[in-house]
């Protein structure tokens, strides 16, 4: 089998506090143990069944022999690598893509994540992707992240299989593969991906508890998606609207705001943030009415984040 070691990378602060914990090179075996020791003393009484379903995860992740995992840089993948890492050690690659849809925030904790368990000699890799090329993506119809998804995991599952890794994994919780509204899914499915997590019944909340537990760097960070999303259906995707709605967030993170969205109606915008921050919106307003004239947006709102996307293409410009 080949097996990629991962290359050395330069260790973020978070990196280095989930090094801590987990990076200590010992059997499966014995890592095993210490994982579900570790989660066992320190959820709370309440959560004991989350215990117990990452007693599942344990024995799927062990059960895989190896494997290839899409590393997205949220905290779902984040967790199943984790425990991969530990657990099949240099059998495990991770894989990010490279692509214009990847918010450059996500990008960071993928290379976060993996650098954190190097001491494993678990690989990572990261690939570019051509989903941009693709008509039939960048067109942006409602199955635009089945193509996505396609493009991505058709890639992941020939590495896996022209360097011996027997399974493509994912991040997909129990909480995801109930929902109905994911293309991106049915993809993987025909793809043979499998999610640890989803097969174990863990849920997100369950994630972000054993995140926790494990002392993950910032468990409770936000759900994010691909730029995407952020374009209304119906609406071309090009790398430039791509572009203007990461460099339109990163001006609003710089503010304090973890979860926003701003999406793009061609020469209006609409700034989406937790309900309670509306206020705080109001408060920066001149700075972000500057930054995103800079960007090409001549007027814009702000609502409350829904976590529904940005719609269709009724009363967007192109």
């Amino acid at each position: 089998m080949n097996t990629a070691k991962a290359r050395a990378t330069s260790a973020t602060p978070a990196a280095m506090l989930l090094r801590r914990v987990l990076a200590q090179r010992t059997k499966p075996s014995d890592a095993r143990q210490q994982l579900a020791r570790r989660v066992k003393s320190r959820v709370a009484s309440r959560d004991r069944e989350v215990a117990d379903r990452f007693g599942r995860l344990l024995e799927n992740v062990s059960g895989l022999g190896s494997c290839v995992l899409a590393l997205s840089g949220g905290i779902d993948s984040s967790l199943v690598l984790a425990v991969a890492a530990p657990l099949l050690q240099d059998r495990c690659l991770a894989v990010t893509a490279d692509s214009v849809a990847v918010p450059e925030w996500d990008r960071t904790d993928a290379r976060a994540a993996a650098d954190a368990v190097r001491g494993y000699g678990t690989g990572r890799r990261a690939i570019a992707t051509g989903e941009i090329d693709d008509p039939r993506y960048a067109g942006n119809s409602r199955s635009r992240c089945y193509f996505c998804k396609l493009e991505m995991c058709s890639a992941l599952v020939e590495i896996a299989r022209s360097d011996g890794y027997a399974w493509l994994i994912d991040g997909t919780n129990a909480s995801d593969a109930e929902r109905d509204d994911r293309p991106g899914m049915a993809a993987g499915r025909e793809l043979g991906v499998r999610s640890p997590l989803a097969e174990a019944g863990i849920t997100k909340a369950d994630v972000r508890i054993l995140a926790r537990a494990l002392g993950l760097p910032d468990p409770d960070r936000p759900a994010s998606a691909c730029l995407a999303s952020r374009i209304p259906f119906g609406v071309p995707i090009t790398p430039q609207r791509l572009r203007r709605v990461e460099a339109a967030e990163l001006a609003l993170r710089s503010l304090g705001f973890r979860q926003v969205r701003v999406r793009d109606f061609g020469a209006r915008a609409r700034v989406e943030v937790e309900p309670g921050e509306m206020e705080t919106v109001a408060l920066h307003r001149p700075f972000i009415d500057a930054r995103l004239r800079e960007l090409g947006f001549t007027d814009w709102e702000t609502q409350p984040y829904a976590g529904t996307g940005a719609g269709d293409s009724t009363d967007a410009a192109s």
